[in-house]
């Protein structure tokens, strides 16, 4: 299983994620807050076990694929974004099922 501290480091090891497969959160957690977002823990799975494990324990938050499109989208810019941007884009994403252009 993969382990992230942050958003920063999971954002950090988007060349090194799996072609599929969800990001999970802790199931306890309010996904809608950005402050959540930038220090949560974010695991992978990388066999089946492990993903049945996560899909019982844990929160699915976004699929990996899915992760890497949305900070593509916005590497795009001219200016670089900030942390901060790149969870505003997860964030409304996840609400509005819709890239933040």
């Amino acid at each position: 299983m993969r382990f992230y501290r942050g958003f920063s480091a999971l954002s950090n090891e988007l060349d090194s994620l799996p072609l599929t497969g969800w990001i999970f959160v802790e199931r306890d957690k309010v996904v809608q807050f950005g402050d959540f977002l930038k220090n949560a823990d974010y695991y992978i799975a990388e066999t089946e076990l492990e993903a049945i494990d996560l899909e019982k324990t844990k929160k699915s938050f976004v699929e990996c694929p899915t992760l890497v499109d949305i900070i593509s989208i916005l590497d795009q810019r001219p200016v670089q974004p900030s942390l901060d941007e790149y969870i505003g884009a997860v964030l409304h994403y996840h609400e509005h099922d819709d890239f933040l252009d």
